[in-house]
């Protein structure tokens, strides 16, 4: 290291150190905002990539956050979910509790029950969700509602800069490279940097293992076509996600729908039981900060779940669509993370953390893959090659990691708030999930308001919500809802909770 380095190195940490200390004291509040990099660079002398690696140090510390658009402001508590111990990335341990606490450690003002378990084990079921699911996400989409509905973040949660800067060097530097598709099995580059933050997860694949897609949606589809085919029954959680109810009822197949804890996850006793009635063909989950209940399964369930189906020979596909959002920074290792056999089919993509417009997903098969690879080659044949050039290189020069230390703190805080938001506003006998990871919330409503009725009057008041309803083949959770916290919070969010909760409180609640 040269000398020049060594000082830049001392003065970016004196300067992190010097902040770190203000806000240990309290000099500088939760929720304050820091001076901007180049206002600091100027009143220390320093050079505004000096400033930068300060304010980075100060992130990995989960001591600050930034905020889109904005600038640099002293973080709320993590918020994960119920209680216990956490470690941040400077090896301070620190308790924590179910929606963080004020500045003075008062308790935490959401004291929300968390919903009951489902424990009714149903029949096999075809899916009919297509008209009224389409039609409420269609209606959730309108530029002028507050979208508090649909699952996608709003762009000012999102690196759209470092993507422009991205792209547009792409296009001028690359663009030979742009215009020419690339086939199945995708993007070498891309999946390289797949293939290492799979292993984050614990999944050593190598990179020939590894599909694009055309986000998570397609890699779903890919899957249930690789495994089953029409007629055939798919086991899934209960709620469960409304994209893969769609894809089941898209590819005539059934869903056979297992009683699940909202902590733990689905029930290996009532799977168990339902495998021993039905000719089940794979298993459906989303494990990891649960679409829509928020958990996140722990280890030893992820592990018993494979022993329960690896004799049978029953495929599971995981959905790891929200994984690297956790709250406390850390990666909770994937169910194929335990498969010896190749009997998990693995799924994400980029649209929760960095864009869904950008349409890049993937898919490592297992012993599915050579499969997988053909479908995709005869059905969408390629997926954007700009967009696969695009996040291979936010990858690589390390921007999505700091984009994921940003908005990890940021959903933490928005959840917290919206949590609060409907403990203070949503009537008596309202329950709430409490996540660990991601931006969405189960709401249930007291006695058997329908959800659905709720969102044509919100609607009317240019509010988006998502009806429980629409998580289930059986029409089951209609005094349901889920709720999508990526939005950025304001008076006028604040406003749109109270107005749900007044209209959930004149339903009839029987």
């Amino acid at each position: 290291m040269t000398q020049a380095s060594s000082q830049n190195q001392t003065l970016y940490q004196q300067i992190a150190d010097e902040l770190a200390r203000q806000i240990t004291e309290g000099i500088f509040q939760p929720g304050d905002k820091l001076p901007s990099i180049r206002k600091l660079s100027q009143q220390r002398s320093v050079s505004i990539a000096t400033v930068q690696s300060a304010y980075e140090q100060l992130e990995l510390q989960h001591l600050i956050e930034s905020r889109p658009q904005s600038g640099f402001y002293v973080r709320q508590p993590v918020t994960p979910s119920y209680g216990g111990t956490l470690s941040d990335k400077s090896g301070i341990s620190r308790m924590v509790s179910p929606f963080g606490s004020d500045s003075a450690g008062n308790a935490p003002s959401c004291e929300l029950p968390t919903p009951d378990q489902h424990t009714d084990l149903s029949l096999p079921t075809a899916v009919s969700i297509k008209q009224s699911a389409s039609e409420v996400l269609r209606r959730c989409q309108q530029p002028e509602l507050i979208n508090l509905g649909t699952a996608i973040p709003s762009p000012d949660f999102l690196p759209v800069k470092q993507l422009q800067r991205i792209m547009g060097s792409l296009v001028r530097k690359r663009m030979d490279e742009v215009v020419v598709s690339v086939f199945p099995p995708g993007l070498e580059e891309l999946r390289n940097q797949i293939a290492k933050r799979m292993a984050e997860s614990g999944c050593h694949v190598a990179a020939s293992e590894i599909v694009i897609t055309n986000g998570c949606q397609e890699a779903l589809t890919l899957c249930l076509r690789a495994v089953a085919q029409p007629g055939d029954v798919i086991a899934i959680e209960s709620p469960a996600f409304v994209g893969l109810l769609q894809t089941i009822e898209s590819l005539g197949m059934k869903a056979l729908e297992i009683p699940t804890h909202p902590q733990q996850g689905i029930s290996l006793e009532a799977l168990q039981l339902a495998l021993q009635q039905w000719p089940v063909k794979a298993v459906a989950l989303v494990p990891t900060h649960n679409n829509p209940l928020g958990f996140t399964m722990p280890d030893q369930h992820r592990r018993e779940l494979l022993e329960l189906l690896k004799p049978l020979n029953i495929p599971v596909i995981e959905d790891d669509l929200f994984g690297d959002l956790d709250y406390s920074g850390n990666r909770t290792p994937a169910i194929k993370a335990y498969d010896e056999d190749g009997l998990v089919l693995y799924c994400s993509s980029v649209s929760k953390s960095i864009a869904s417009g950008l349409r890049v997903g993937w898919v490592s098969g297992g012993r599915y893959q050579q499969q997988i690879e053909f479908l995709k080659s005869f059905s969408s044949v390629g997926t954007s090659t700009l967009s696969q050039m695009a996040v291979a290189e936010f990858m690589a020069n390390g921007g999505y990691d700091r984009h994921l230390r940003r908005i990890q703190a940021a959903y933490a805080r928005q959840v917290q708030l919206m949590g609060e938001a409907i403990s203070r506003w949503f009537p008596e006998g309202t329950t709430l999930t409490r996540p660990m990871g991601g931006y969405i919330l189960w709401v249930g409503l007291p006695g058997k308001v329908d959800t659905f009725q709720l969102h044509h009057q919100a609607l009317e008041q240019g509010i988006g919500i998502m009806p429980g309803k629409l998580f289930s083949a059986r029409d089951h959770y209609q005094n349901f809802l889920r709720v999508n916290c990526a939005v950025p919070w304001s008076e006028e969010v604040e406003e749109a909770v109270r107005t749900l909760g007044e209209l959930a409180r004149q339903l009839p609640q029987s």
